[in-house]
């Protein structure tokens, strides 16, 4: 197993830089952190959302932008329409993912320093913990579609709604089923469950990690929202058995590869 990610510990390649703070100074740090990638996540997000609605509009784009713009009737009805627009989904997804995942890894860099890679968790896994976990994550799936088949309330066409209004089938794959798994396996499993293991053990680092996990995924309705909550769990387990972030992100971006490429 992984060796927790306090500041006091030391890599068994050989000796790393030692960064002496208190736990729970590391723990604050790593989720203020947290919070500034979310807001620049959003931040990005809303930016090039809102620029696609304009382009979408060209009556809305002669006006010019202005926040005044934000308020009127006609920008609200042509956000409504367009906010499971494929295209705007995966611009989204790329530009805010990317620029975000790249946040994660510089502001850790800066935080940990010889620590980075022990703290994110950056090196390889074995090869029979990936076939561990994605059997595992295979089953998981095979339960959730089982359930989503037998009961139309774990059912969603969110995908359904995006893939039919893409234009651009390469630039989806790119952004949904590569990029964002990325990204959030790098804020969630990466710098948010490095964070809390400063404080709190394996169990409860993955349990608090998979809920913020399913709230991300506001998207859905709750019922689907509480079918991710396992998946964040195994996700989790994934990362902290395995001590590596790669796991975990190959077995997400599969995930999304699929929901994108059979919705």
């Amino acid at each position: 197993m992984e060796l927790p990610s306090g500041p006091d510990q030391r890599s068994s390649e050989g000796p790393q830089p030692t960064i002496v703070r208190p736990p729970g100074l590391e723990f604050a740090m790593g989720v203020s952190l947290f919070g500034v990638v979310i807001m620049v996540f959003f931040l990005i997000q809303s930016s090039v959302f809102i620029g696609g609605v304009l382009r979408h509009s060209p009556d809305l784009m002669s006006e010019g932008f202005s926040l005044d713009l934000l308020s009127d009737p006609r920008m609200e009805e042509r956000m409504n329409d367009l906010v499971f627009n494929g295209d705007l989904v995966a611009q989204e997804a790329i530009w805010s993912g990317a620029i975000c995942t790249l946040l994660i890894v510089g502001a850790v860099r800066l935080w940990k320093r010889g620590l980075t890679a022990q703290f994110l968790g950056l090196r390889a896994a074995h090869w029979k913990q990936v076939l561990l976990w994605l059997g595992v994550f295979i089953v998981l799936g095979l339960m959730i579609e089982l359930l989503a088949y037998l009961s139309p309330a774990f059912r969603t066409d969110f995908m359904q709604k995006v893939i039919g209004s893409t234009t651009n089938m390469v630039w989806l794959i790119l952004g949904v089923g590569i990029v964002a798994p990325v990204f959030e396996e790098f804020l969630v499993r990466g710098l948010l469950f490095g964070s809390i293991r400063h404080m709190f053990d394996d169990n409860i680092s993955v349990a608090l990690t998979a809920g913020v996990f399913a709230l991300m995924h506001m998207q859905y309705d709750p019922a689907v929202m509480l079918l991710i909550l396992p998946m964040g769990v195994v996700l989790g387990y994934a990362r902290a058995r395995s001590g590596s972030i790669w796991v975990p992100v190959l077995l997400h971006t599969l995930n999304n590869l699929v929901t994108v490429l059979f919705p």
